[in-house]
């Protein structure tokens, strides 16, 4: 028997379910999405968020690493990843997280502990006490891109562990598909209790606490300090981390990084194609071909590429999905008009890629170390970092998804940090005549100020740790690379309009920039022919999408809603049901505040 629960709820209910009944009707809330609903188009998100697997495969996967534990009679020493009958791959140094047993090891329990954006995770209790994180991906992406996104993270997980000495959990076994005993793409990993750093992060802390800055710190200086031992290697490429045996025959040559003196280490990892989100998100209409075209690897020499490729990626999946649009061949409604103006967006950042950056300016301090090959690790966040109760709260940092190898002076700030907004660094020398606002006014430009300074304390830790890289702080920089940036967080057509505003702005400046060496043109004149009318244009199209986007509700979260708040407006007779899902019954809202006001 196998018992399992969910944490979803403060009270888990208990299941028993026999292992060999794969119809047991029991089974199927255990790997249904339940962490929230969208507004539009529900079952087919919850469907790909199912996380069905084999419950049985399971216990064999666990006495097959338990029959490998055992003939390794305890000499754990660092060997290339080895591939198992059923189709996994195990790191055999980290084998003795299994732990021991008189007999054969089972596994006791199985329990959901937490619904991610792109995970689901679930705790495994062996016969033996040992407790181990086994994570699913939902099928949001392609089985191609499945496959590429977990040999790369467990790669890059292996490599900061060894190589850097970081504490990450450590990894035992992990399968790029289908072909193994869950029946399911998998990484089975070490489970580290505690709590969240997210748990001391207070971002809108005054500055009246006592403590305030140190109770900020506390959380921004490790992830600051964890950055940095990224940091400290510089690659030979860009593009992302690999286990050598996943890269194609003709990258397996190439050392990732020089000066290697450690036999264990210096053929196992190599630089491949790169994971970025871009490359995989939303790229389902692409085949793997398509996409192996523009995601690298790239010569270290040519940091440019990687700014085209992510344009040229994005045309190659605009263009296909017009194309089967056009054709009515296309499984999802498409706004034609919206994919062409993103098109045309891309065309542009596709020609301005080479002339963003001057890889040679003399106005950049230090040019030459920001355009290095740095490991990038995107989601770096207090909600990825766990205090470890059992070693007296030492912190180890989480999920590695998406990382690669790029030029430091592309990183974006860390999300929980990052602040694109107006700066305000002291509210009464700032703002004319502060303690005369009214209050609403007064919030406002405090939830500036509070922003502002959280992205200053994070700069100020770059710049101690590395003041040869603070340049990347500059806001002239920050202009330049913004069109990079806002095409890294394009997710839907829309979208395009940010991207094309961050190229926009640059029209002013460039003449500015050309004089000073800051970008790589030569001529002063702007590269895209942009007429009064497309200008206004733009702007009118802006600013309708901002107003749709700030008066329809959980429009910043594509529609997705937490699942007891969603609960509670149906509940209270909030949502009205259409044909493709529920919509806001916005009278009724604004009647209850009112009432709830009075």
């Amino acid at each position: 028997m196998v018992r399992f629960g969910s944490s979803l709820t403060s009270q888990p209910t208990e299941v028993e379910t026999k292992i060999a009944d794969t119809s047991d009707p029991n089974r199927s809330p255990f790997f249904q999405y339940s962490w929230g609903s969208w507004m539009k188009n529900d079952a087919i998100e919850k469907a790909k968020r199912q996380t069905r697997f084999s419950i049985e495969g399971t216990t064999k996967l666990v006495q097959l690493l338990f029959e490998h534990y055992s003939a390794e009679n305890n000499n754990f020493k660092v060997q290339t990843p080895k591939s198992l009958a059923d189709g996994s791959v195990i790191l055999s140094h980290n084998l003795s997280l299994v732990g021991k047993s008189d007999g054969s090891l089972s596994v006791k329990s199985i329990s959901s502990i937490h619904e991610g954006k792109s995970n689901r995770i679930y705790k495994i209790s062996l016969s033996n006490g040992t407790e181990l994180v086994l994570r699913l991906p939902y099928k949001l992406e392609s089985e191609y891109s499945i496959g590429e996104k977990i040999k790369s993270e467990v790669a890059t997980n292996d490599f900061l562990s060894l190589k850097l000495g970081l504490k990450v959990p450590r990894i035992l076994s992990y399968g790029a598909n289908k072909l193994n005993f869950l029946q399911s793409p998998y990484i089975l990993m070490e489970y580290i209790p505690g709590d969240l750093l997210m748990k001391q992060w207070e971002p809108l802390i005054t500055d009246e606490v006592p403590d305030s800055k140190q109770k900020l710190e506390d959380v921004i200086k490790p992830i600051a300090d964890f950055q940095n031992a990224t940091n400290s290697v510089v690659f030979n490429k860009f593009g992302s981390l690999y286990f050598t045996a996943d890269v194609e025959g003709y990258l397996q040559s190439d050392l990732p990084y020089e000066g290697e003196s450690n036999e264990l280490f210096v053929n196992r990892w190599r630089i491949g194609p790169s994971v970025e989100k871009s490359f995989l998100r939303n790229k389902n209409k692409l085949k793997s071909k398509q996409i192996t075209t523009h995601n690298g690897p790239w010569p270290s020499d040519q940091p440019e590429a990687v700014i085209a490729s992510i344009a040229k990626i994005e045309l190659e999946n605009l263009t296909t999905r017009l194309g089967l649009a056009e054709a009515d061949s296309s499984n999802q409604v498409e706004n034609i008009q919206n994919l062409k103006n993103s098109i045309a967006t891309f065309e542009n950042l596709a020609k301005m890629a080479p002339l963003l950056l001057n890889k040679a300016s003399k106005s950049i301090p230090n040019v030459e170390e920001l355009f290095k090959p740095r490991l990038f690790v995107p989601d770096l966040d207090p909600l990825n970092v766990i205090a470890n109760s059992d070693r007296n709260n030492e912190l180890f940092f989480t999920d590695f998804e998406y990382s690669s190898i790029k030029p430091f002076v592309l990183f974006n700030y860390p999300k929980f940090v990052a602040y694109s907004g107006v700066k305000i660094y002291n509210l009464e020398e700032d703002i004319p005549n502060f303690k005369e606002l009214d209050e609403l006014e007064q919030q406002q430009y405090q939830f500036m100020y509070y922003k502002t300074r959280n992205e200053r304390l994070w700069e100020l830790e770059l710049n101690k740790n590395r003041h040869d890289l603070i340049a990347v702080a500059s806001p002239h920089v920050k202009v330049l690379k913004s069109p990079y940036l806002q095409a890294l967080e394009y997710k839907s057509d829309r979208d395009y309009l940010y991207v094309e505003g961050s190229i926009l702005q640059l029209k002013g400046l460039w003449e500015a920039y050309v004089a000073n060496e800051l970008c790589n043109a030569q001529t002063p004149e702007f590269p895209i022919d942009y007429t009064p009318e497309v200008v206004e244009q733009f702007q009118s199209d802006l600013q309708a999408y901002q107003t749709e986007i700030s008066s329809t509700p959980f429009a910043a979260t594509g529609g997705w809603v937490p699942q007891d708040m969603f609960d509670q407006l149906k509940d209270g007779g909030l949502l009205k049901q259409t044909p493709d899902g529920y919509e806001i019954e916005t009278e009724k809202l604004l009647q209850q505040e009112q009432e709830a006001n009075q």
